[in-house]
């Protein structure tokens, strides 16, 4: 198994943990642990696609950062790409499932900073049990586009983002 299904594995333990009254504690860190296994599933792969070494690959999946991949993930969750991505997909509309793991990582990153940062929030078992199966659901969307243009495409824009819309 993987860190990202290991910690997607974490957070439904944190979810059911206490049956009857969960402690906020319990749900908070299952929330941020929902998030951080996507965050680990999502630079995983072009951390080894780009190096075979292990020790190289710890070093390219330090480089990625929270804020750009949220920025990238939100154009491909609207399908609101640069119009210069737009030839390296063929001019198709971006798959609705890559859509829907853009989207989950957006929905996620939000809900772990309400988790980690707004102790006034009060979260249900059902509301966090909601929040890991959209990670578990982008899980299993990742799969279906993962070796498409398009996916390869989003990862490249993960990590590059704020470069890339440099270029004119």
């Amino acid at each position: 198994m993987t860190l990202a299904n290991d910690l997607l594995a974490q957070a439904h333990h944190l979810v059911g943990r206490e049956r009857r009254r969960p402690r906020q504690a319990s749900l908070r860190r299952a929330v941020s642990t929902a998030y951080y296994a996507l965050f680990h599933l999502l630079i995983r792969e072009p951390s080894h696609r780009l190096v075979r070494d292990s020790r190289m690959q710890e070093v390219v999946s330090r480089v990625f950062i929270h804020t750009e991949m949220s920025k990238a993930s939100r154009s491909f969750s609207g399908g609101t790409l640069p119009q210069r991505f737009v030839g390296i997909i063929g001019g198709q509309p971006l798959p609705h499932a890559l859509r829907n793991v853009a989207n989950a990582f957006v929905e996620l990153q939000q809900a772990r900073h309400e988790a980690d940062y707004n102790v006034a929030k009060s979260f249900s078992r059902a509301e966090v049990q909601s929040l890991i199966d959209q990670a578990e659901q982008a899980f299993q969307d990742w799969q279906a586009v993962r070796r498409t243009t398009a996916g390869r495409l989003y990862l490249v824009c993960l990590l590059l983002w704020e470069r890339l819309d440099k270029i004119k």
